[in-house]
């Protein structure tokens, strides 16, 4: 854990000191329910997710709080606390902190004449769960850079994404693999209070086992301000894999936004 302390300080570090040479306002997104959005914000994230997995009759509740602190408009960091509930049926519920994430994201606006936002920066997933349990990972250190771009219109925003997982500090027979990661956002502004979203989301192993093998996802959802509000948003969405292989036979996703 020391050593990963030092990593994210590092990287907390070197991309403060160039977040300095951004001084122009970045351009700003709406957030989508699934993939993330590329321009920092300050904010507080509420989310309950479900899935259904066909295998094992085995469904997944999550409970998930996410902090996201812009320090300047291009650049900001976000820390991720899930806590999961898993129902088997005729076997009795389990529960635990799933694991937690952390995330730099920093921006460039060299794009911005052509309404484009690039982002980069990297994700750390920290072992807070349970292997006994088999939610999250107790041991496992999950390291992903990543890179994307958003698109920036009077009534759409399009954004995507692409990183690389890797897990680290494995054990003799973990199964995890090195995966490349890929969102892909479409979200419509008919107005200033309703915004229908449709999204995109897989991965393709890079290693062992899993490598080649790949999952897609298609995310139909919609997010609206209530009562106008000029700080909250709230989303709701369902999603279902479009591959013949899948990591669950469907998801939902309720959210809550509030923008400081």
């Amino acid at each position: 854990m020391r050593h990963l302390s030092v990593l994210l300080l590092t990287v907390v570090l070197i991309t403060t000191i160039q977040a300095q040479h951004h001084h122009d306002e970045e351009l700003h997104f709406s957030h989508p329910l699934i993939a993330e959005s590329p321009s920092p914000d300050t904010k507080i994230r509420f989310d309950y997710f479900y899935r259904r997995f066909r295998s094992d009759r085995t469904s997944e509740h999550s409970a998930r709080v996410e902090f996201e602190y812009a320090f300047r408009p291009s650049f900001s960091v976000e820390v991720n606390l899930p806590y999961t509930f898993l129902r088997t049926e005729g076997q009795p519920t389990i529960s635990h902190t799933d694991s937690m994430d952390v995330a730099v994201k920093l921006t460039s606006s060299v794009f911005k004449e052509h309404h484009v936002l690039l982002v980069y920066g990297v994700e750390v997933g920290l072992p807070t769960g349970t292997d006994s349990k088999g939610i999250g990972s107790s041991h496992l250190v999950e390291v992903a850079p990543y890179f994307g771009a958003g698109l920036k219109r009077e009534k759409v925003e399009v954004v995507a994404f692409t990183s690389v997982s890797v897990p680290t500090n494995k054990r003799v027979g973990d199964e995890d693999a090195t995966a490349l990661g890929y969102q892909l956002s479409f979200l419509f502004k008919p107005n200033l209070t309703v915004q229908p979203v449709i999204e995109l989301d897989g991965q393709t192993g890079l290693s062992g086992l899993e490598r080649g093998n790949t999952v897609v996802n298609l995310s139909p959802g919609i997010k609206f301000r209530p009562l106008h509000s000029e700080h909250w948003q709230l989303g709701a969405g369902v999603g279902f894999p479009v591959t013949n292989r899948h990591d669950f036979s469907i998801r939902a996703v309720m959210s809550a936004f509030y923008h400081f």
